[in-house]
């Protein structure tokens, strides 16, 4: 279960960060009705897992406007790194790349410990998977491998061939969608300079290929769980 702190007001939120001292706070601001807030959600909560040195929070935008206004959030998700009560970082977006590097900045350790990034789809203001995949693929120019971005965590292990014939594994939750496994796919494609615009990910026996309205069923519902092999198709 998460314990992730939900906070309702500025008071609130202050109180929370001199509770937190000189740890690392991450502020999730989102909204309700924001579809890339709803996707980030869960993997925020397999970080906070992961980060058990740092604290996480959550400030809904349209019940805490106070909070929004304080700190300037314009556009959600919005994700706010602040360590002794002073902001020291910044993500627009759900750029997972980039909210990884931060928590491990700021927090100590080298950002390539492990087994790479997290992902978990979605986009906002222009922040598309494509810019986390920008932003992966130049940390993965720097370190001179190619660094696989991570699906979010769970039960389910998703293992999908590429277009080269290389294969990639994430972890998955059966409640997870199929379209949050293509947008992990998409951010590996293109952290390995693939381009396959409009790739659809199919199964060999049976064949099925998810696309349009079947990106929306559950990992459980399309039957890929606990395990399954998915194949990209250009």
């Amino acid at each position: 279960m998460s314990l992730m702190k939900h906070v309702a007001s500025t008071v609130e939120l202050h109180s929370y960060l001199t509770m937190a001292g000189s740890r690392l706070v991450v502020v999730d601001f989102f909204a309700t009705w924001c579809g890339p807030c709803q996707t980030l959600a869960p993997i925020l909560e397999g970080l906070e897992k992961k980060h058990g040195s740092t604290l996480f929070a959550k400030v809904d935008v349209d019940k805490a406007t106070d909070c929004a206004s304080e700190y300037k959030v314009t556009a959600m998700p919005t994700i706010i790194f602040l360590k002794n009560k002073v902001e020291v970082g910044r993500v627009v977006g759900a750029n997972l790349a980039e909210i990884q590097s931060l928590i491990k900045k700021h927090e100590g350790g080298d950002v390539f410990s492990g087994a790479g990034q997290t992902l978990g789809g979605g986009s906002s203001d222009g922040h598309s998977s494509s810019s986390i995949a920008s932003t992966s693929a130049a940390a993965a120019a720097v370190s001179g491998v190619a660094k696989t971005v991570e699906g979010p965590g769970g039960s389910c292990q998703i293992q999908v061939r590429l277009l080269d014939g290389s294969t990639i594994r994430g972890d998955f939750e059966p409640t997870h969608t199929v379209k949050q496994v293509h947008d992990f796919v998409h951010v590996n494609l293109e952290v390995r300079g693939m381009s396959a615009p409009g790739f659809t990910l199919m199964t060999n026996f049976p064949k099925v290929v998810f696309e349009n309205e079947a990106l929306q069923q559950t990992l459980q519902e399309a039957k890929l769980t606990p395990r399954a092999q998915l194949i990209v198709k250009a």
